[in-house]
Order: C-alpha cells, then sequence, then structure tokens
C-alpha cells in the first residue's frame, strides 16, 4: 500500500449550487503544535460564526502540511480559481495567519484581490471583515492600516507559537508528566499511558548496579573500569540497540567518569521529575531505581569527596584548567602536585588508569614546560600576525570611509521606508515595484552592517594582539590570554603544541 502523504487537500469537487457561496478556509502546518490550530477547531470558529451571522457555509478549502510562508497550496490556488469564476461570495478564516505570513502578500489578497473580485473576507478573531472595512468607503484608511498592523503581527506568531509551546509543556512538567525527546538511561516511555515513564528491566539494572557499587565503597574510577571491563553498553550505544537515531555524540564508545557521575547524581531515579528552564520538581511520578536514603547519602559522599579535592590538592591556580590535551587518546589531561607535595605541579592522561593500556600510553609534562612553550609560541604567533599602529590606523580609515558612504548611499535610496508601503497602499506603485524598493532597502541595511562588524572586528584584532603583545612582554600575566588559546596538545615525545584561537 503507497504511503499517504502529509500534505492533504479537503475540496468538493462540485458546488451543491450555482449560486455564488459562503465557504472556509484553513491551514494546518507541519510546524503546528497549538491545539488551538487544529483544522477541527478551526472550522467549529468559522462554523459558529458563519451560523451566528446566517451565512451558512457551502464548503471548507483545507490544506494539511503546508507552511503559511508558501501561497502556492493546492486548496488556497483553487479557491482563488473558484473566487476567480466567480462562484464565492464570502471567505471566512479563524485568522489572517491561516490566510499566510507574508504580510505584503495577505495584504494584497485583502485590500486588492477579493475587493476586486466582490468578495467579502471575514477574520474571526481578529474580528476583521471587509464589509465593515474595505468596503466601508467612511473610513478606508482605517480598515487599511489595520489590515497592514494585523499582518506585521502575524509574522511574529512563530514566535507566539514557541511561547505557547512552552508555556503547554511546563503545564505538562507542572502535573508531572515526562516532556523530554527520550527517557533517561534506566526507563523507557509508557507505551500504555502518555507523558509516562517506566523502568526499561535491562537498562534499570545497570543503573541500579552502579549505585549499589558506589554505595559498597567502590570510587568512580574504579566503576568506570569495571564497566568497560565487563563491556556494559554506554547509554547511547543501549539508545541505539533500541533503535535510536540521530545526531548523537557516541564518544570514544567507552563509559566514562562524567556520565557515572550523572547517573549517581540524577534524581530522576529517586522518582522524582526535574524539567523545564523552571526546573519544575514533582515528586512521585514514576517507579524509582534507588530508594531516597540510598541516594542522599550518595550524595553527601560526592560532594565531600568534591570539598577535599578543591582544598586539598593544589596551592596555585590552575590557569590552564581544561585546555591541555593528551595528543594520544585526546583526553584532557589533569593537574597534580609533585612528589612529595613538592611546589610543582605536571598534567598527566589518566585514560591508561582509568580505561587501560590500550587507550592511551599515559603521558604526562610538566607545567613550567607548559608555560615555557605557550611564551615560545606566543612570540612566533605575533611574528607571523604583526599588525603595526599605522596599519591599523590606516584600516580603521577605510573603513569608516567606506560606512560613511554606505550610510549616505541608504539614506538617498530612502529618507522614509514607510513611504513606499503607503505607496502602495495608495494604488501609485504596484507590488513587484514595491517589494524591489523594499528588497534594495534590505540590501542597503545589510551592507551597513557588515561593515559596522567588520569595523567591531578589526578593533577587536587590535586589541587581541595589544594584548598578546604585553603578556609576551610579561607586562601582564600569561592568565589574561588563556581564552586566546583553545588546546595545548601534549604530543609523543612531550613536544608540546599551542592552537590559537582564530
Amino acid at each position: 500500500m503507497a504511503r499517504k502523504s502529509r500534505k492533504q487537500i479537503q475540496v468538493v469537487d462540485h458546488f451543491p449550487t450555482e449560486s455564488p457561496m459562503t465557504v472556509g478556509y484553513a491551514r494546518l502546518s507541519v510546524n503546528d503544535r497549538v491545539e488551538n490550530h487544529s483544522i477541527e477547531n478551526q472550522k467549529k470558529i468559522i462554523s459558529l460564526w458563519a451560523e451566528q451571522h446566517e451565512l451558512p457555509i457551502s464548503k471548507f478549502y483545507v490544506d494539511v502540511g503546508y507552511s503559511g510562508s508558501t501561497f502556492q497550496r493546492p486548496a488556497f490556488q483553487q479557491l482563488l480559481q473558484d473566487i476567480s469564476d466567480g462562484k464565492i461570495e464570502c471567505v471566512i478564516v479563524k485568522d489572517l495567519s491561516r490566510v499566510g505570513r507574508d504580510h505584503i502578500t495577505v495584504g494584497y489578497y485583502i485590500e486588492e484581490f477579493f475587493p476586486l473580485k466582490n468578495v467579502r473576507f471575514v477574520s474571526v478573531t481578529d474580528q476583521f471583515d471587509t464589509i465593515n472595512g474595505l468596503t466601508d468607503q467612511s473610513s478606508p484608511k482605517r480598515s487599511q492600516i489595520r489590515i497592514s498592523l494585523t499582518n506585521v503581527f502575524n509574522e511574529q506568531a512563530a514566535v507566539d507559537i514557541k511561547n505557547k509551546t512552552a508555556f503547554a509543556l511546563d503545564m505538562k512538567a507542572q502535573r508531572g508528566m515526562f516532556i523530554g525527546p527520550r527517557a533517561p538511561f534506566g526507563y523507557q516511555k509508557s507505551e500504555e499511558k502518555f507523558g509516562q515513564i517506566v523502568p526499561d528491566s535491562e537498562a534499570a539494572s545497570i543503573v541500579q548496579s552502579i549505585f549499589k557499587l558506589f554505595a559498597d565503597g567502590m570510587g568512580i574510577t574504579a566503576i568506570v573500569r569495571y564497566l568497560n571491563q565487563n563491556n556494559i553498553p554506554t547509554p547511547i550505544q543501549y539508545a541505539r540497540s533500541k533503535g535510536l537515531t540521530g545526531n548523537y555524540d557516541d564518544g570514544n564508545g567507552s563509559c566514562n567518569s562524567r556520565s557515572v557521575k550523572y547517573i549517581l547524581t540524577n534524581r530522576t531515579y529517586t522518582g522524582v521529575l526535574v524539567q523545564g528552564k523552571e526546573k519544575r520538581v514533582v515528586a512521585g511520578t514514576h517507579e524509582p531505581l534507588v530508594d531516597i536514603k540510598t541516594f542522599d547519602t550518595i550524595q553527601k559522599q560526592l560532594q565531600s569527596k568534591t570539598f577535599h579535592l578543591s582544598n586539598s590538592s593544589q596551592g596555585t591556580e590552575n590557569i590552564l584548567k581544561g585546555k591541555v590535551i593528551c595528543g594520544c587518546c585526546r583526553g584532557k589531561m589533569q593537574r597534580k602536585r609533585g612528589t612529595n607535595h613538592a611546589d610543582w605541579h605536571f598534567f598527566t592522561c589518566n585514560t591508561n588508569n582509568r580505561l587501560g593500556a590500550d587507550k592511551c600510553t599515559g603521558m604526562y609534562v610538566r607545567e613550567e614546560d607548559i608555560f615555557s612553550a605557550i611564551y615560545h609560541q606566543l612570540k612566533l604567533y605575533i611574528q607571523e600576525h604583526f599588525i603595526s599602529s599605522l596599519q591599523y590606523d590606516e584600516e580603521m580609515a577605510r573603513l569608516k570611509a567606506k560606512l560613511d558612504a554606505q550610510v549616505e548611499f541608504r539614506h538617498a535610496i530612502a529618507e522614509n521606508p514607510a513611504m513606499y508601503y503607503e505607496q502602495f497602499v495608495l494604488g501609485e506603485i504596484n507590488l513587484d515595484e514595491f517589494k524591489v524598493k523594499q528588497q534594495k532597502i534590505r540590501q542597503a541595511a545589510e551592507h551597513q552592517k557588515a561593515i559596522e562588524l567588520e569595523i567591531e572586528e578589526c578593533k577587536q584584532a587590535y586589541s587581541r594582539f595589544s594584548r598578546l603583545c604585553k603578556v609576551r612582554d610579561k607586562e601582564l600575566p600569561l592568565s589574561i590570554i588563556m581564552s586566546d588559546i583553545n588546546n595545548i596538545v601534549v604530543d609523543s615525545g612531550r613536544k608540546i603544541v599551542v592552537q590559537w584561537e582564530q
């Protein structure tokens, strides 16, 4: 059986009568997630209004799966054709966004096309009816302004939908419903009850084993080694075995301390959900995998270990934290104090100890050697990217002259951008002419913004160069330029390569 397309049209082939009739138009895009945008709800709103105004609906035109940014929708095009054939006298929609989200094109249909064809147009929730608007010659200006503003607001509808969706998700989170795209490791989404998670027996046993091992006195590093030695799948590996698809980072394929610690500190395993930007906390939403007493005890142990490490290890600031990379396994190297707590430090790769000798050679390097390498390579970097004050002044003068010329040009083509829309509304220029003028204005603004960005980048580049020079001459501390360093790779033979931010 052929697969049915998501894009469907609901169009009646034959009109029930020969006389012009009242019709409804509804549209649902693929991205619509708000309940009041459903086709059923749109039809209800349209039908109720039509009934109240004694305008029986003869037919609905429906587009499903089409964005409001395009007007090449089958049902909408059929509607336009039937209007042109004189078969329709009134069109009713729930709101203007159902017609489209391009305010210029929507404005054309409402202000030009429908009046030309003597068709009444009604937008129910916008409280707009051309019988009291454009066709009311006592206040044409008022009605035109009203349409223009409404259509502009419709361009912000995507933001509104996003906010409404976020609100709906937050409400679900408050009710204890699971709103994540994928259940936490150890659970799966319930097939019987929407918004609920239930234990996945195989994965749940792994999670419970991790909690038990730690509670019995095994450290995180030892747990990682145990999981890898026993070929226990990582959460991502397990998810993929169950059919997970998508662009997820598999890491190096081995369990690591970060994922183990995440499991040990995740309150979800106590039957509590913490979700959303507001971090809504709802207890008793699902079956726990570990009791609260055990979980709380483990948290105290983890906090104690963290406090101990932060207060007993390093006597000086670790300005290289997260920057030193092992050239063998690409893992981050850890800073440690020298033998017998001497006043020196070194960096070492722990992958060898955690995962085995086949994963990494286990390199190390003294901290002072890294500092020496940074100063040496900093001098070479400055030589390669040298900028004199004269070069900087000349470049800034060139860019500012370019900006002044662009500003002058922009003012020349449009002192008052709103004037073009007024000309369009009054019929002094047609739609194509209006679009061309708008495009020129947009391009001029974009070009000006690009020049301004170029000026700012030039300023930042020279400021950065000046800062690097001051560090080279030791007028400023080395810590000042850590943000300018991407990574420091320690390769075989303890060769140190500084990778600068571009």
